[in-house]
């Protein structure tokens, strides 16, 4: 089957953009991370996740979504022991998304949906929310794609601690950008003793990642597949399409 046409801002001139631009509804911003995952998973895995998420998102609302310069440095200090991970500051991160925000409302764009990849980056995503309603009068939402699929998950993942090139992560990555995946190191998550069983009625802390993991890596990555990752990505696809449609249109939040 051919491949949907997207409208994507690396892939456009400045004239070619332009004759796009009275149509295009929101900007679909990729934001992920660049951190370690594990010994199977490359350090482009949370971006690239996000960027070809959104490139399929944009394809199913063609001509009315652009795709932005991916967001590819997140909140992770959590991964700063193993080796290559970069983080940013979370006034840092923010102040990225405001400006990214700021420029494409100079061009008209006053929709931003950003498709997040890395957990890391959730709380501050949150506060963002209302800073670019407040500050900059850009309406804005933003979704961890994964979690729009968080039945399909619990249905095939069984793994006590998951979530982090982990079989879902690993499966998605299979499914939008194989070229991530180290096939032949596919290995489960060396979980540190009496963390798997811990009761889940914790207070929240601060762990760094390698407290949690050894290798790097929740779940077990040996069980994913191409099959698992096409339905959590479609099923999310389905739902966020839904949603930008209202959105796009004023009526997900008609007090906007």
């Amino acid at each position: 089957m051919a491949e949907q046409r997207a409208l994507v801002l690396h892939d456009l001139t400045w004239t070619e953009l332009k004759e796009y631009l009275p149509g295009i509804r929101v900007a679909i911003v990729p934001v992920g991370s660049t951190e370690q995952h594990g010994p199977h998973l490359t350090f482009a895995t949370d971006t690239l996740r996000a960027y070809e998420f959104s490139r399929r998102l944009a394809a199913r609302l063609f001509p009315r979504a652009l795709v932005t310069t991916p967001i590819n440095l997140g909140i992770s200090p959590h991964h700063m022991r193993f080796p290559g991970t970069i983080t940013l500051r979370p006034e840092t991160f923010m102040a990225v998304v405001m400006d990214v925000a700021w420029s494409l409302k100079q061009h008209g764009i006053t929709r931003l949906f950003l498709a997040n990849g890395h957990g890391g980056n959730r709380a501050a995503l949150t506060l963002l929310m209302a800073r670019l309603r407040d500050e900059l009068g850009v309406k804005a939402a933003w979704v961890s794609f994964t979690a729009m699929a968080s039945d399909v998950i619990r249905e095939h993942v069984k793994s006590p601690l998951h979530g982090h090139a982990c079989e879902g992560e690993v499966s998605q990555a299979l499914y939008l950008a194989p070229s991530l995946v180290r096939k032949d190191r596919l290995t489960p998550g060396a979980i540190r003793p009496g963390l798997a069983e811990a009761s889940p009625w914790r207070a929240e802390t601060a762990l760094s990642f390698d407290a949690i993991t050894e290798n790097g890596a929740l779940g077990d990555a040996t069980c994913a597949s191409e099959e698992l990752g096409r339905a959590i990505i479609e099923t999310a696809l389905d739902r966020v399409t839904a949603f930008l449609e209202d959105f796009m249109a004023d009526r997900e939040y008609p007090g906007w």
